[in-house]
């Protein structure tokens, strides 16, 4: 009997099996993004890139974001991070994230 309830003792110390995350839904990515823009305070019209695979930030997956105005220059790129329909947080862009070249789209 001991041997019997050893062997189940040791199944229940596996590690949980690895799934890897999936890209937000667009509702997910809606609602994230209005989050992220309220926590740093962006106001006015935004514009969004399409979401990309990260390997890096608090997510798998991320946005940019930036506060549309009438130039480039100058405006601050963001990059929200999501883990399947759950928003990660908000940082600023950097080099790797390649916001700048991506197309920006109207957020609404």
């Amino acid at each position: 009997m001991a041997l019997l309830l050893a062997g189940c003792a040791s199944n229940a110390n596996l590690p949980p099996v690895y799934h890897p995350s999936r890209p937000p839904s667009a509702k997910a990515v809606k609602e994230g993004v209005t989050k992220a823009a309220a926590e740093i305070k962006l106001t006015g019209g935004l514009e969004t890139s399409a979401v990309r695979h990260s390997d890096h930030g608090p997510g798998s997956y991320f946005a940019c974001l930036r506060q549309r105005g009438p130039s480039a220059g100058g405006r601050t790129a963001y990059s929200v991070f999501f883990d399947d329909d759950s928003y990660k947080g908000i940082q600023s862009s950097v080099i790797s994230d390649a916001c700048e070249a991506e197309p920006w789209v109207p957020f609404n």
